[in-house]
């Protein structure tokens, strides 16, 4: 074995002895907590934005559902009248 290799495995072995006493498990473990909690926080905002979009829509759907009905109504109105040209101006 040369002297270049024993220098590169005793320097590998001192580096890795260096990232491993660097590494404290408590600080390793606290950072991921960090980590998880932001997590969860942009997780929540995103079920938040979520849940408002879904209500939104809703309210849309139903407000376009009552005007369909709406002009249903008309539309059938018309036809009992006898216009079948407002009845079709209804439905369009």
């Amino acid at each position: 074995m040369g002297f270049f290799d024993r220098l590169s495995r005793l320097l590998r072995a001192n580096l890795n002895d260096l990232v491993s006493k660097a590494e404290d498990p408590v600080k390793v473990l606290d950072q991921a907590m960090i980590d998880m909690q932001a997590e969860l926080v942009k997780l929540r905002q995103a079920v938040a934005t979520a849940l408002a979009s879904q209500r939104r829509l809703k309210s849309q759907a139903d407000q376009a559902e009552g005007q369909a009905g709406h002009w249903l109504e008309r539309a059938e109105q018309a036809l009992r009248a006898g216009e079948e040209d407002l009845a079709r101006q209804a439905l369009t």
